[in-house]
Protein backbone atom coordinates (compact mmCIF):
# COMPACT_ATOMS: atom_id res chain seq x y z
CA UNK A 1 0.00 0.00 0.00
CA UNK A 2 1.02 3.55 -0.60
CA UNK A 3 1.84 5.30 2.70
CA UNK A 4 0.52 8.64 1.41
CA UNK A 5 -2.98 7.14 1.06
CA UNK A 6 -3.09 5.82 4.60
CA UNK A 7 -5.11 7.95 6.96
CA UNK A 8 -3.78 8.28 10.45
CA UNK A 9 -6.00 7.32 13.33
CA UNK A 10 -5.91 10.94 14.52
CA UNK A 11 -7.07 12.22 11.12
CA UNK A 12 -9.86 9.66 11.10
CA UNK A 13 -11.03 10.68 14.57
CA UNK A 14 -10.96 14.36 13.59
CA UNK A 15 -12.99 13.61 10.45
CA UNK A 16 -15.56 11.59 12.42
CA UNK A 17 -15.83 14.32 15.06
CA UNK A 18 -16.31 16.99 12.36
CA UNK A 19 -19.00 14.91 10.67
CA UNK A 20 -20.82 14.30 13.95
CA UNK A 21 -20.61 18.01 14.76
CA UNK A 22 -21.85 18.99 11.30
CA UNK A 23 -24.98 16.82 11.44
CA UNK A 24 -25.75 17.70 15.08
CA UNK A 25 -25.15 14.25 16.53
CA UNK A 26 -22.14 15.32 18.59
CA UNK A 27 -24.26 17.69 20.69
CA UNK A 28 -26.80 14.93 21.24
CA UNK A 29 -24.11 12.46 22.32
CA UNK A 30 -22.58 15.03 24.68
CA UNK A 31 -25.99 15.77 26.20
CA UNK A 32 -26.70 12.07 26.72
CA UNK A 33 -23.31 11.59 28.38
CA UNK A 34 -23.97 14.58 30.66
CA UNK A 35 -27.37 13.18 31.60
CA UNK A 36 -25.85 9.80 32.42
CA UNK A 37 -23.03 11.38 34.44
CA UNK A 38 -25.57 13.47 36.35
CA UNK A 39 -27.58 10.36 37.19
CA UNK A 40 -24.44 8.50 38.30
CA UNK A 41 -23.32 11.42 40.47
CA UNK A 42 -26.75 11.65 42.06
CA UNK A 43 -26.68 7.92 42.79
CA UNK A 44 -23.17 8.17 44.22
CA UNK A 45 -24.09 11.21 46.32
CA UNK A 46 -26.92 9.18 47.78
CA UNK A 47 -24.31 6.62 48.81
CA UNK A 48 -25.67 4.00 46.47
CA UNK A 49 -28.81 3.84 48.57
CA UNK A 50 -32.06 4.14 46.74
CA UNK A 51 -33.43 7.50 47.75
CA UNK A 52 -36.19 9.47 46.19
CA UNK A 53 -35.92 13.18 45.64
CA UNK A 54 -38.37 15.31 47.56
CA UNK A 55 -41.66 15.70 45.78
CA UNK A 56 -41.52 19.03 43.96
CA UNK A 57 -44.18 21.61 44.70
CA UNK A 58 -46.73 22.61 42.08
CA UNK A 59 -44.81 25.86 41.57
CA UNK A 60 -41.56 23.99 40.89
CA UNK A 61 -43.32 21.70 38.43
CA UNK A 62 -44.82 24.70 36.65
CA UNK A 63 -41.48 26.52 36.43
CA UNK A 64 -39.83 23.35 35.10
CA UNK A 65 -42.50 23.09 32.40
CA UNK A 66 -42.08 26.77 31.48
CA UNK A 67 -38.32 26.30 31.22
CA UNK A 68 -38.82 23.15 29.12
CA UNK A 69 -41.14 25.04 26.73
CA UNK A 70 -38.57 27.87 26.50
CA UNK A 71 -35.67 25.50 25.82
CA UNK A 72 -37.57 23.54 23.18
CA UNK A 73 -38.82 26.76 21.56
CA UNK A 74 -35.21 27.87 21.14
CA UNK A 75 -34.07 24.50 19.86
CA UNK A 76 -32.09 23.54 22.96
CA UNK A 77 -33.28 19.95 22.74
CA UNK A 78 -30.17 18.41 24.26
CA UNK A 79 -30.23 20.82 27.18
CA UNK A 80 -33.89 19.90 27.60
CA UNK A 81 -33.07 16.19 27.75
CA UNK A 82 -30.44 16.76 30.45
CA UNK A 83 -32.82 18.96 32.46
CA UNK A 84 -35.61 16.39 32.17
CA UNK A 85 -33.28 13.68 33.42
CA UNK A 86 -31.90 15.72 36.31
CA UNK A 87 -35.31 17.04 37.37
CA UNK A 88 -36.97 13.64 36.84
CA UNK A 89 -39.58 15.29 34.63
CA UNK A 90 -42.22 13.24 32.86
CA UNK A 91 -41.72 12.68 29.14
CA UNK A 92 -45.23 13.95 28.43
CA UNK A 93 -45.13 17.71 28.51
CA UNK A 94 -47.97 20.07 29.25
CA UNK A 95 -49.54 21.86 26.32
CA UNK A 96 -49.05 25.57 25.91
CA UNK A 97 -52.77 26.05 26.51
CA UNK A 98 -52.49 24.20 29.83
CA UNK A 99 -49.45 26.28 30.82
CA UNK A 100 -51.29 29.51 29.92
CA UNK A 101 -54.25 28.42 32.05
CA UNK A 102 -52.00 27.63 35.03
CA UNK A 103 -50.16 30.93 34.77
CA UNK A 104 -53.36 32.88 34.11
CA UNK A 105 -52.22 34.27 30.77
CA UNK A 106 -54.28 34.61 27.63
CA UNK A 107 -52.34 33.54 24.56
CA UNK A 108 -53.02 35.50 21.39
CA UNK A 109 -51.48 35.83 17.94
CA UNK A 110 -48.82 38.27 19.17
CA UNK A 111 -47.86 36.38 22.32
CA UNK A 112 -47.73 33.02 20.56
CA UNK A 113 -44.75 34.32 18.55
CA UNK A 114 -42.55 33.89 21.64
CA UNK A 115 -42.02 31.29 24.34
CA UNK A 116 -44.43 31.69 27.23
CA UNK A 117 -41.63 32.37 29.69
CA UNK A 118 -40.42 35.26 27.51
CA UNK A 119 -43.93 36.71 27.52
CA UNK A 120 -44.13 36.46 31.30
CA UNK A 121 -40.76 38.21 31.73
CA UNK A 122 -41.72 40.93 29.22
CA UNK A 123 -45.05 41.54 30.97
CA UNK A 124 -43.37 41.70 34.38
CA UNK A 125 -40.69 44.08 33.09
CA UNK A 126 -43.33 46.32 31.51
CA UNK A 127 -45.29 46.34 34.77
CA UNK A 128 -42.19 47.42 36.72
CA UNK A 129 -41.47 50.17 34.19
CA UNK A 130 -45.04 51.48 34.56
CA UNK A 131 -44.69 51.50 38.37
CA UNK A 132 -41.43 53.41 38.16
CA UNK A 133 -42.95 55.86 35.71
CA UNK A 134 -45.97 56.44 38.01
CA UNK A 135 -43.70 56.92 40.99
CA UNK A 136 -41.65 59.54 39.15
CA UNK A 137 -44.84 61.39 38.14
CA UNK A 138 -46.09 61.37 41.73
CA UNK A 139 -42.80 62.80 43.00
CA UNK A 140 -42.84 65.64 40.46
Amino acid sequence: MNDSKLISEKDLLVAIKDLLKKNGHLNKINAEVRAQVTELLQDRQAGGAVTSAPTPTDEVLLVNELVREYLEWNGYLYTTSVMMSEAAMPKDKKSRADLCAEVGVKDDEKSSALPLLSNIVAAYTERIKRKISRSKKEIC
